[in-house]
């Protein structure tokens, strides 16, 4: 059973997903292991304990499903933080406030796996750059579906890589959930689009982009259609952001040669973060804008849709979880000469 319920103080949404207490997990020690192929249920040969898959590349036409032989497999995750529209409603009944109770809902919503190589041991920095596109090309193919259920209102690709990142199975994947409400981080950056939008008629992502290109002290890489950089005010030490050129409110909007441009400027960075730092735990995250009932994207084109890479090398402690500052150790210009140097000294 999985349920949502908004904290009246904050406006956040919290999931409640008990089974996922359920899922195996390979880091009891929170220690890499890579030698575990023979019992992992993403590896080839063990298809049959995942759920049947939705989508598999790389075999051969004629192949039989859910065998061996795929390149990148999507299926829905076994432990899902949402379920489809048969969820219960929640039991329980929220405080009363204002003689109305709390805000609360079943956890109506869906949830998937992409399993981006049949390599046990690979990682986001192995992947070469045209293997990067064609995830990039299914993740958006997916999220084009997840945005025309009636039931999803917010729909975010991500990784969850090495167990600081959340990640319970070493197996290389990225998931994609499809959510019931818009989480409050993607309320608050709309608001913001919006509010600059409406005071300047221009996107702040875009002046930003425009601004940070121009200026060069955080900026990490560019090409065509993309640009990388070190944010102003990186939450996380060495954290990067990705912003495509080209204004769009999602990645269901990416061409294929935004994508294939994307994926050219990640990998250098990935790799020198992997240089750096070795095979560190990360977050990879797509933000794009809220999806309406018609599965459009909502926010009269304000939004700019970018992708965040999230190294987790420092932990937030009692100060950053109770006030929602956070305290970075290394500064954007610092990453980013340093990311800048590799392509100088490859």
């Amino acid at each position: 059973m999985t349920m949502l319920r908004q904290d009246p103080l904050t406006g956040r949404w919290v999931i409640f997903a008990a089974d996922r207490s359920r899922r195996p997990n390979e880091y009891p020690l929170r220690q890499r292991d890579t030698s575990g192929a023979d019992r992992c249920p993403f590896c080839p040969g063990h298809e049959s304990e995942t759920t049947p898959e939705i989508l598999a590349l790389g075999r051969p036409a004629g192949a039989s499903a859910d065998g061996p032989g795929w390149r990148m497999r999507v299926f829905r995750n076994m432990f899902p933080a949402l379920v489809p529209a048969d969820a219960p409603p929640d039991a329980a009944t929220g405080p009363l406030l204002g003689g109305r109770p709390a805000a609360g809902r079943a956890g109506i919503g869906h949830h998937e796996v992409v399993a981006y190589s049949p390599d046990h041991a690979a990682a986001p920095h192995t992947l070469a750059p045209g293997a990067w596109t064609e995830l990039l090309g299914v993740l958006r193919d997916r999220s084009r579906v997840f945005a025309r259920h009636p039931d999803v209102r917010y729909v975010s690709p991500f990784c969850n890589h090495g167990p600081e990142a959340g990640a319970t199975l070493v197996h290389p994947h990225m998931q994609i959930i499809g959510a019931p409400e818009v989480p409050l981080l993607a309320v608050g950056k709309a608001e913001g689009f919006a509010r600059h939008r409406a005071a300047h008629g221009t996107c702040l992502l875009c002046e930003l982009a425009t601004a940070e290109e121009r200026d060069g002290a955080r900026l990490v890489g560019a090409n065509a259609a993309w640009l990388a950089m070190a944010p102003w005010a990186s939450r996380f030490p060495w954290e990067l952001l990705f912003v495509p050129r080209r204004h769009g409110a999602s990645l269901n909007q990416a061409t294929d040669s935004e994508l294939v441009g994307l994926g050219t400027l990640l990998v250098p960075a990935l790799r020198g973060l992997a240089k750096r730092h070795g095979d560190c735990s990360l977050n990879i995250v797509i933000h794009s804008a809220a999806v309406d009932a018609a599965g459009e994207d909502e926010g009269d084109g304000a939004y700019h849709w970018h992708l965040e890479v999230l190294p987790r090398l420092s932990r937030p402690a009692g100060f950053e979880v109770g006030t929602g500052y956070t305290i970075n150790a290394v500064r954007p210009e610092d990453v980013a000469a340093a990311l800048r140097s590799d392509g100088k000294n490859p």
